[in-house]
């Protein structure tokens, strides 16, 4: 059993799913939400912010990074810093020019596409659980 398992006994978890792609983005929160996540799906900046400033607690967003809009998932990743700092971020692309730049980086985490859906789920449940020892300190 994964982490996402191991928190039965907590609430359960929730996270912002921000992929224009509905087929993508349909088919990772089903996975999520059978490994025991509550999943919000957004399709851009706009719903991903009105779902952090006026939904129910979010305590992760998972975000594409090349998303439509004036703004995309680094703007998004930069604003949830400034307004939700205790909300945890993890980026990802498909964009070949974008992945060298953010897959060496360490503030925000980065998993390419085509992604793995296990491999997500495993940077999901670690970085949750981060942030969670990190506020008990």
């Amino acid at each position: 059993m994964g982490a996402a398992a191991d928190q039965a006994g907590d609430a359960r978890r929730t996270i912002l799913l921000v992929e224009d792609d509905a087929l993508l983005r349909v088919s990772a929160a089903d996975h999520l939400r059978d490994k025991g996540y509550h999943v919000i799906e957004a399709g851009t900046v706009i719903e991903a912010a009105t779902v952090l400033s006026s939904g129910p607690p979010v305590h992760l967003v998972f975000s594409d990074v090349d998303l439509p809009g004036a703004t995309g998932g680094l703007s998004l990743a930069v604003w949830i810093n400034a307004h939700h700092p205790d909300v945890p971020v993890i980026l990802t692309s498909g964009v070949r020019a974008v992945m060298p730049a953010l897959s060496n980086q360490r503030l925000v985490p980065f998993i390419p596409k085509p992604y793995d859906f296990e491999k997500v789920t495993a940077l999901v449940a670690s970085v949750i659980a981060e942030g969670a020892a990190s506020r008990k300190s």
